[in-house]
């Protein structure tokens, strides 16, 4: 399989159903989709948005429900935690149990 984002992040990113190869990314159940939050952030990276799926039984399907993060011009440090805090908020208050996300992030911020 090709590189997505970077190793690092496609390794945070894998715990979840490989999309590909029309949809080079992951759906991740809100467990896994809350971890890679959280483990993104420790790699300094900003989350950008994401998408909401149905679930394998509606073949990944889009729900049109997304949301998105403006960062700064150029990013700052200080967008990481924001990023993922709107990130964490989205997908543990969405309301379908059976949801999958599709996390977009930004490579890291530091070299």
């Amino acid at each position: 399989m090709p590189v997505v984002y970077s190793d690092k992040v496609d390794s945070i990113l894998s715990a979840g159903v490989w999309l590909g190869p029309h949809h080079r990314n992951w759906a991740l159940k809100r467990e896994q989709a809350l971890t890679a939050i959280s483990c993104l952030r420790d790699a300094y990276c900003i989350v950008l948005g994401g998408d909401v799926l149905n679930g394998p039984d509606k073949n990944y399907s889009h729900t049109y429900d997304n949301w998105f993060f403006q960062p700064s011009n150029p990013p700052v440090p200080g967008d990481v935690p924001s990023s993922a805090l709107k990130a964490i908020a989205y997908v543990r208050d969405y309301p379908l149990d059976e949801a999958y996300f599709v996390l977009v992030p930004l490579p890291s911020m530091t070299a």
